[in-house]
C-alpha cells in the first residue's frame, strides 16, 4: 500500500539562482503529466516554484487540487485550473543529469 506524504527538505542554492524570489520556493520534479516543451520544459527536470508569487498570464504556475476530488493533487499550468488553487510560480528549472 502506498501512502501519499507531505516531504519537506530544505535545499541549499546559489543566490544568484533565485534574486527575487522569497524564502517560500516549492520544488517539484516534471513527471509525464507535467511536461511543456513549449516552454523547454522536459519530464525528469527540477521545477522552483514561488509561493509568495502571484499569478501571472502566459507563465507557468503549480496549482493544488482542492476539489477533494481522483485528479491529481498537483498540476503545473499556463492558465487558472477550475478545482485547483494556485500554488506557486515558476521561478527556475533545473534539468537533471541523473541516469
Amino acid at each position: 500500500m502506498i501512502y501519499e506524504k507531505e516531504v519537506t527538505a530544505y535545499v541549499t542554492m546559489p543566490d544568484c539562482f533565485l534574486q527575487g524570489c522569497s524564502e517560500d520556493i516549492v520544488i517539484f520534479r516534471a513527471d509525464g503529466g507535467n511536461h511543456f516543451t513549449d516552454y523547454g520544459i522536459y519530464e525528469g527536470m527540477f521545477l522552483f516554484f514561488d509561493r509568495k508569487k502571484r499569478f501571472k498570464k502566459g507563465r507557468l504556475s503549480c496549482y493544488i487540487n482542492t476539489a477533494g476530488d481522483d485528479r491529481p493533487k498537483y498540476r503545473v499550468s499556463d492558465k487558472n485550473i477550475d478545482g485547483y488553487k494556485h500554488l506557486g510560480r515558476l521561478v527556475l528549472t533545473l534539468r537533471n543529469y541523473e541516469e
